[in-house]
């Protein structure tokens, strides 16, 4: 209910919190009593044992409630009807007067000289007002300063020369401020305003200094510069440029002569001889280093392609004691030395196979080259970021540091990859093997990396050392007449001609348009976008390849015998431009693959051509 006052009351609020003077009650006394509706409490207990079989007859213990008077099922009844008192606990406050409910009264007048602390100001003289008068007077203009009009002086007479001081030991004149003496005693005092002397005797300050005159001295100049040992670097990262290239101009002569060292031109191909029957008498052995105990080998596999980076062997031997001379143990990997007419293999046994049942045994071994120690699982992964610029042959080269590998990555003359440089800041890479690395350098100029036979030596050579529409003139590697083929098959597999492509870096570098020279450059290949194609020269050998790939062409797979190497063919490598004399006319073609067969006393070599019409 709304709370009634039992009396006229008159409450005053000020700006303060309000605090009652004494204790009072909003909710009087009697009020309403809410009292709790009743109910039927049960009680049971019940304690928890094993339970024995009873009869269904059996009576529960729980029995139906009986049943009560509705009148105690609803506990809740309609509310007596009480006064208007009793109903609300909050009601309108009653009306007040306006004037009791404000505490502001009109201010009472006060006296205006009372009202503030500012004060009218005492009239002064205008002329008070500048600080300046006439105490100080005119003095002699000599007496002001130290600084005096010389004396004349002759024209001619020269002036004083003073040998300066060689010896003498460096001195610094040091100026300190006025210090009066301890028994005078002096008070200046001026608040921020100009000194205006209060006496009438004028008094000057002068304040200066008449150095000594003394002899010049010399200042030893090795004092200015310091000398220090050089901080050791990086012979490779210190140097960020390789060895230059000369570029040679045979067609430019003058009356003092023209370029005397011209490109060398690429040597002719062995002429194989060209018979009816060939003779051939194969030498194979198969030793163990570095012990170089003979194993005794069934059959030998060895095959390369153009994009892999090492030979592979795969090979079956005879009984189980030559395979503990092989097998890898906690040592590591064995090697073993394969030599088939001539040409010589390295292989490490990477893992072995057995297949042994009654009256039959078989045991195959697994290899590959030393070059595998470059990558995965047998090399670590390295991060690099190069802040200065660098070229791709030392990028190359540092991988191969500390590792006994050498690169071979010819940049002068034809049919070569040519070198370039990679800004700083662009060359990187992150969780990489040191043949990833080598991979992606070769890759990103269109050349591929071709492992050495017997030696820690990889080549970077160009896919495609020549164009195919320019085979018909290039000098060739290798020459294979038709009456050396043991068998011929081919597949056409056509690729898109396309006679340009546009080839750019990423954020360093050029951008460069190639185009096949002789056509109208009317069927572009897919752009290629890379970070370190970084200059024009290597741009255009990129997309030099690209073009290459293009056209009708198919794959022919030769097979012929393995000559030793003083007899021509000998052994055909990926990445080798051959001739084959065949009986309907001579074409040419790049080598894609090798794989090389010995079995018993037999041996061959297959050979896969990308051959171009």
């Amino acid at each position: 209910m709304a709370y009634q006052p039992p009396v006229r009351a008159d409450f005053a609020f000020p700006s303060e919190f309000y605090l009652p003077k004494s204790s009072f009650t909003f909710y009087p006394e009697p009020g309403v009593i809410f009292l709790p509706p009743p109910s039927v409490v049960s009680q049971y207990q019940s304690q928890w044992s094993q339970g024995r079989g009873c009869e269904i007859n059996k009576e529960s213990l729980f029995l139906n409630a009986s049943r009560q008077y509705s009148e105690h099922k609803v506990n809740y009844q309609d509310a007596t009807a009480s006064s208007a008192l009793f109903q609300l606990n909050w009601g309108r406050l009653a009306y007040k007067e306006v004037t009791v409910s404000s505490s502001f009264k009109p201010a009472q007048p006060k006296d205006n000289k009372k009202a503030d602390q500012w004060v009218q100001l005492t009239a002064m003289d205008s002329h008070r007002q500048s600080l300046w008068d006439q105490s100080v007077q005119n003095q002699d203009q000599q007496k002001n300063h130290h600084w005096q009009i010389p004396p004349r002086k002759d024209k001619q007479q020269t002036e004083s020369f003073y040998r300066v001081d060689e010896f003498t030991e460096k001195t610094e004149d040091e100026y300190q401020g006025y210090q009066p003496a301890a028994s005078i005693l002096l008070d200046f005092y001026f608040s921020h305003r100009r000194y205006s002397p209060l006496s009438t005797p004028a008094v000057y300050f002068r304040f200066s200094v008449r150095p000594e005159k003394q002899a010049i001295r010399p200042k030893d100049a090795r004092l200015n510069q310091r000398f220090d040992s050089h901080q050791a670097q990086d012979q490779p990262v210190k140097i960020p440029w390789g060895f230059g290239q000369k570029i040679t101009d045979e067609h430019i002569t003058s009356e003092y002569g023209g370029e005397t060292e011209p490109q060398p031109d690429k040597p002719e191909p062995q002429q194989p001889d060209i018979r009816e029957t060939y003779l051939l008498m194969n030498t194979i052995s198969v030793v163990t280093l570095p012990d170089r105990i003979p194993l005794e080998m069934r059959e030998l596999d060895i095959s390369l392609d153009i994009d892999s980076f090492a030979w592979s062997l795969r090979g079956e031997i005879w009984g189980a004691s030559s395979l503990a001379q092989v097998e890898p143990d906690s040592n590591g990997m064995k090697q073993i030395e394969v030599n088939i007419n001539g040409w010589q293999w390295l292989f490490m046994i990477e893992r072995y196979d057995t297949d042994r049942a009654f009256n039959r045994e078989r045991y195959t071994i697994h290899g590959t080259s030393r070059t595998s120690l470059l990558a995965a699982p047998y090399a670590p992964l390295r991060s690099k970021s190069s802040t200065t610029s660098i070229n791709a042959k030392q990028a190359a080269t540092e991988e191969l540091t500390n590792t006994g590998f050498t690169l071979n990555w010819p940049t002068t003359g034809n049919y070569t990859t040519p070198d370039w440089i990679i800004p700083g800041n662009t060359f990187s890479y992150q969780n990489q093997t040191a043949m990833q690395v080598i991979a992606r350098i070769a890759s990103t100029a269109g050349a591929v990396i071709i492992p050495d036979k017997n030696t820690d030596t990889l080549t970077i050579q160009p896919r495609y050392p020549e164009s195919p529409w320019n085979w018909p003139e290039t000098t060739m590697d290798k020459i294979v007449p038709a009456s050396m083929v043991i068998s011929l098959s081919a597949s056409w597999q056509p690729e898109a001609e396309y006679n340009a492509v546009y080839v750019s870096g990423i954020y360093e570098g050029v951008s460069v348009n190639v185009k096949r020279q002789g056509t109208a450059a009317d069927n572009p290949a897919p752009d290629i976008f890379e970070d370190w194609l970084t200059e024009t020269q290597v741009n255009t050998e990129r997309g030099r390849n690209e073009l290459s790939k293009g056209g009708n062409q198919s794959i022919t797979t030769i097979e012929l015998p393995l000559t030793d190497t003083e007899t021509a063919p000998g052994l055909i490598e990926p990445g080798k431009l051959v001739e084959v004399q065949d009986i309907t006319g001579n074409w040419q073609a790049l080598c894609l693959s090798t794989r090389i067969k010995a079995k018993v006393a037999k041996v061959t070599q297959t050979v896969e051509l990308e051959r171009h019409y």
